[in-house]
């Protein structure tokens, strides 16, 4: 069956843009891609994409409705499709005190995070002068013609593959997991290592959203997690056996 809304699918994309005849990528899964690209990226292996929940540009997963599995894809978008246009009115002016007031030393070329006007804002520096700081905050792709190639791993239907597919999505490969589905009643059993992972607690909130919002047969979900303990075998002293007495003969 082809891809559907709605649908759990695992993906590999290359993400390019594409002007005057050049491609450039972007964005990959793919390692040795990103190696050619000379990107740096955290992680690489196919990721989840639930059709219709914004993991990709939603342009980007409409497109892979009626895939088939192991198919490749390949999505031209204009830039309203992508990253929007360019637009003059977000490029700001911002005094270089305000900038330095928070923190930031202001450089041509940088990105940086700034508030202004109450409102918080990314972008990219593009004039320094005069006491003054001229701030592109477009996205860095808008105004560009973008294509992804995108291919369907696997399309995923059964509820224990998706509970699987969310946990890999928040935790990553994990040891020692066990997953229970009883009666819409969810419970994930996780090794005590992951107690000392950092922000796990907002790891969970993640995963149990993710579940709540696409998977309407789950009821209630729980996390416990194991912890085994190794003791000694604790041996037996052997009890002396007595001597049985002989009796003499003719008794």
């Amino acid at each position: 069956m082809p891809v559907e809304k709605g649908d759990f699918v695992i993906v590999d994309y290359i993400a390019l843009t594409k002007e005057d005849g050049e491609e450039k990528v972007f964005d990959t899964t793919i390692e040795e891609e990103a190696k050619k690209a000379e990107l740096s990226l955290e992680s690489f292996g196919p990721i989840l994409v639930v059709i219709g929940e914004g993991r990709l540009l939603s342009s980007v997963e409409e497109a892979l409705i009626g895939v088939e599995e192991g198919e490749w894809k390949t999505i031209e978008l204009p830039p309203e499709k992508a990253f929007g246009k360019r637009d003059k009115s977000k490029i700001i002016t911002v005094s270089a005190r305000e900038l330095s007031r928070q923190g930031i030393v202001p450089r041509p070329g940088e990105s940086i995070t700034f508030e202004y006007k109450r409102k918080r804002y990314m972008g990219r520096i593009i004039h320094v002068g005069g006491g003054r700081v001229i701030v592109d905050t477009n996205h860095p792709l808008a105004g560009k013609n973008v294509v992804y190639k995108v291919k369907v791993v696997k399309i995923i239907r059964d509820l224990n593959g998706k509970i699987d597919a969310l946990l890999h999505r928040w935790f990553g490969d994990i040891e020692g997991c066990e997953v229970k589905i009883d009666d819409g009643r969810v419970t994930v059993t996780l090794p005590e290592d992951l107690l000392v992972v950092e922000r796990l607690g907002i790891f969970v909130r993640g995963l149990a959203r993710d579940i709540e919002k696409h998977l309407p047969d789950v009821k209630e979900f729980s996390v416990t997690f194991r912890f085994t303990f190794e003791r000694a075998e604790e041996k037996k002293e052997e009890e002396p056996q007595q001597e049985k007495a002989v009796a003499p003969e003719g008794t």
